[in-house]
């Protein structure tokens, strides 16, 4: 591990990361370039060959089998047929673009000779002068693998690759030819200048080497753009995660502190759970002196709960209108939107829960005065989850005659549009606890609406 990390580290460091992509590029782009330059040059030697066949085999049929069978000793050197043999074979050289020999060959007793050859030598010893052509019935020891192939089986051939002897290297190509009858008499030969080769191949160089050329300058472009972005986006990174970190100690430390005031008032509820002191300020100023202020401490320990974001984990299918009929006073009217689903995957006791503490007096349980109507509709619908949305209206029975605010009943006094009240701070933990919304708004004078919106899922299979 003590190697392993160090190794990761450098390579996520984005100069480590530009170098390797560069060498990564110039790798493969150059691999590339060098095997589609071998192709090509393979393509032109096949090309040349094919072409110096082509030219050998028709320069074939013009030489003149029965005449080349006469010559047969070194005796014949300066006779007039054969050197009229000699100046026709030149003129088929000449004929021919690049050729440098044209030449006749025999095998004779398993050894190859040549007949006849007027092209003009070379000066491959350096001493000024052409060397001395192969005369009449010299030997050719140094016969090459494709000349012995033509002789031996009467058939053209042409060398793979150049061929080098004393008189140079050369491509070369060899095609029969045959005397009036038809039978083989030797063959000829033809000897292409490497210089031609080399004319061919220089453009294929250039272009393999501009290739190279241009393939490095783009790695380099290329790898140094990497980095730059690289860097660029480790210190987006490394900011993201100094703010997240500072986000998640900012809510940590807002979590502690609610939690710790929720722990102070979860005691302070169970100090007062038993007790039979009056009580004669608060919520409860309107309960009889003496009597336990148990339901007081019980709000106090449900808002502790719901301060501390616990909730129930127990989830079953529902019909939320059902519950919701069930949990409002009869007279309520209830309106149910088209799109809302007969199930929802959910808590109900939850959803009972927040309604009752939205429409109930806390201590006397009583339904508020003030409640109108609520509507029920459906938003946010998605693959396996939507939001309920329950719109609670609040009026004041009388606002339509004197305009006056809503109705301030003494046994209700925590009407849900306080904002102040213990009984809406407990709903506003409980709707953030499940991932909902709670809004309120004033609509008119006399009337008030609160939006409760709460996610649930879509039905179960059970």
């Amino acid at each position: 591990m003590t190697e392993i990390q160090p190794r990761r580290a450098a390579l996520a460091n984005p100069a480590v990361q530009g170098v390797l992509f560069t060498l990564a590029w110039l790798a493969v782009t150059n691999v590339t370039i060098y095997f589609i330059y071998l192709r090509a040059v393979e393509a032109v030697k096949e090309e040349i060959r094919d072409g110096l066949l082509r030219n050998v085999s028709v320069a074939a049929t013009s030489i003149d089998g029965d005449r080349h069978k006469t010559f047969t000793s070194k005796a014949s050197r300066q006779d007039p047929a054969y050197l009229a043999f000699i100046a026709h074979m030149e003129t088929l050289r000449k004929a021919s673009t690049d050729v440098r020999y044209l030449y006749t060959n025999i095998l004779k007793d398993g050894k190859v000779y040549f007949i006849a050859n007027g092209s003009p030598q070379n000066d491959n010893d350096k001493d000024g002068k052409p060397d001395e052509a192969p005369q009449l019935m010299d030997p050719y020891p140094d016969a090459g693998k494709a000349l012995q192939q033509a002789l031996q089986s009467q058939k053209p051939a042409v060398d793979q690759e150049p061929y080098t002897d004393i008189w140079g290297t050369f491509y070369s190509a060899y095609a029969p030819f045959k005397d009036s009858q038809g039978r083989f008499v030797g063959t000829l030969g033809m000897d292409l200048e490497l210089k031609t080769l080399q004319q061919r191949l220089n453009p294929i160089g250039l272009a393999a080497q501009r290739a190279a050329f241009t393939s490095g300058i783009l790695a380099i472009l290329f790898g140094t753009a990497l980095w730059f972005f690289r860097s660029r986006n480790g210190i987006l990174e490394s900011l993201h995660h100094m703010a997240e970190s500072r986000l998640h100690r900012v809510e940590q430390e807002r979590m502690q502190e609610r939690n710790a005031a929720a722990a102070q008032l979860a005691m302070v509820a169970a100090r007062l759970e038993g007790q039979t002191v009056p009580v004669s300020t608060g919520e409860a100023k309107d309960q009889p002196a003496g009597e336990s202020p148990v339901p007081y401490a019980s709000a106090l320990k449900r808002y502790a709960m719901a301060r501390q974001g616990m909730r129930s984990e127990h989830a079953e299918n529902f019909d939320p209108a059902a519950l919701l009929r069930s949990s409002l006073p009869t007279d309520t009217p209830l309106q149910v939107a088209r799109d809302v689903p007969s199930m929802v995957w959910g808590d109900p006791e939850e959803l009972k829960e927040i309604i009752h503490a939205l429409c109930f007096h806390p201590f006397s349980n009583t339904a508020l005065g003030s409640l109108r109507e609520l509507d029920l509709d459906a938003a946010r619908e998605q693959l396996n989850t939507l939001d309920l949305v329950m719109s609670l209206r609040f009026a004041d029975k009388d606002s339509t005659l004197n305009g006056s605010a809503l109705i301030q009943d003494r046994y209700h006094p925590e009407h849900v549009f306080d904002e102040d009240s213990l009984q809406f701070a407990t709903c506003c933990e409980q709707v953030r606890a499940l991932g909902g919304s709670l809004v309120h708004r004033q609509e008119s004078e006399g009337s008030e609406l609160v939006v409760l919106t709460l996610p649930f899922e879509k039905f179960h299979e059970e």
